[in-house]
């Protein structure tokens, strides 16, 4: 696969994982829909990494990590975002019930769901 396809690749996928976390939403099924919005942006992360380091982005699922490594400057809003959105990388797929009454709620699921789509822009997707 060329570096071409391979972004290609992981940008199909960050927008195939925002459109999963809206019908989610959509379904009321909150915790799958912030668990792709995590995967969403990590997605467009990676892409964006192999856009610019031409190397294969590191096996982690820290959107802050990643974030980091990138040629961009994020603000204090966006980083406390990209934070907060890892989270949910392991607390929504193991859905644990305190943090699902808690979190996997259908405000907060509509609240991501919008971050997402602020962010994802800013990496080109």
């Amino acid at each position: 696969m060329t570096k071409e396809e391979t972004i290609a690749h992981w940008r199909r996928g960050s927008r195939a994982s925002l459109k999963l976390a809206e019908l989610a939403h959509q379904e009321g099924e909150y915790a799958l829909a912030l668990f792709h919005c995590h995967l969403a942006v990590e997605k467009s992360l990676k892409a964006m990494y192999i856009l610019q380091k031409a190397d294969n982005p590191p096996p982690t699922h820290d959107l802050l990590a990643l974030a980091s490594r990138l040629d961009f400057l994020w603000n204090d809003e966006q980083e406390a975002s990209l934070a907060s959105l890892t989270e949910y990388a392991v607390t929504a797929r193991y859905d644990d019930i305190e943090w699902a009454v808690e979190e996997a709620t259908k405000k907060n699921s509509a609240f991501w769901i919008g971050k997402v789509q602020e962010i994802l822009p800013l990496l080109s997707i």
